[in-house]
């Protein structure tokens, strides 16, 4: 099986996505905290500062990560052999095949990557912008009611007002699916047949299969 070093993941994708991660356990920790009234640390106002300090960086961290993946963005597109690959690998995943999509080799005379990151990552990637935006929506909404009111007073008009209880519920089901998918992440991330993309992720270059 020949390997080739190359770099997969450039400084400005690795040190977003670092601060993306302790951002969201930060968020799912001040939130919990938020929600319930029980602090790991501080107070109820020590908490929910942090939590919205918080809102502003992860907002100017997705930018920036968006920025550092532009030369990547032909990889990121999810296409319709993602979703049939991604079909492949729950059928694998699940026993009932033993097929599997190949992804993350290196094409060395075109020197490019033949599926650089795993289908179901691109899921994750774009799931994790949308889940992002509701959270900005709906977490800015209740934090600012004032001008929650006054946005929602023109939606009622045209027959789309939104209960602040909307909010909340949105703002917890981001909460959850935060929470499920950093879990996820972390285990497949720990996992042998992974160990090397994680420390790629640290380091930079990755030892991949050529491409054949």
């Amino acid at each position: 099986m020949e390997k080739v070093q190359v770099e997969k993941f450039t400084p400005g994708v690795r040190a977003t996505h670092w601060l993306h991660s302790a951002l969201i356990i930060g968020f799912i920790i001040t939130g919990y905290g938020i929600y319930t009234g029980n602090y790991i640390f501080g107070d109820h106002a020590q908490n929910l500062t942090l939590h919205m300090i918080m809102a502003f960086v992860i907002l100017m961290d997705s930018l920036a990560h968006i920025y550092f993946m532009t030369g990547d963005r032909r990889y990121m597109w999810i296409s319709w052999d993602d979703i049939r690959d991604i079909i492949k690998i729950t059928k694998n995943f699940i026993g009932i095949s033993k097929e599997y999509p190949e992804y993350g080799t290196y094409d060395v005379k075109a020197k490019k990557f033949h599926g650089k990151y795993h289908p179901v990552i691109k899921l994750k990637y774009w799931g994790d912008l949308w889940f992002l935006g509701f959270a900005a929506i709906s977490g800015f909404g209740m934090y600012y009611s004032s001008v929650f009111d006054i946005v929602n007073s023109f939606l009622s008009l045209a027959g789309l007002g939104i209960n602040l209880i909307w909010l909340r519920w949105i703002h917890i089901l981001v909460f959850l699916y935060f929470f499920c998918i950093l879990a996820i992440h972390v285990y497949l991330a720990l996992i042998p047949v992974n160990r090397e993309l994680l420390i790629s992720m640290i380091y930079g270059k990755e030892d991949v299969e050529v491409h054949k």
